[in-house]
């Protein structure tokens, strides 16, 4: 599964063009966060620490930070 922000970095490389690094590491961080929270609001499987939360995100989009 890809996020909104991998889809758009995509966009722009299919295209030939750049994404300025530092803004398009900031959203991604931004986004990351919405989906963590959205994960734990849901209240669906709720981990019992963040750790697992971090967890989910790495597997669900391949994001291993």
């Amino acid at each position: 599964m890809k996020t909104a922000m991998q889809w758009l970095k995509e966009q722009y490389i299919e295209r030939g063009e750049t994404i300025p690094l530092g803004v398009f590491e900031e959203a991604l961080e931004k986004e990351k966060e919405q989906i963590m929270n959205a994960y734990w609001e849901g209240g669906q499987d709720v981990p019992t620490h963040n750790s697992t939360v971090e967890e989910y995100y790495n597997q669900i989009y391949n994001q291993n930070k």
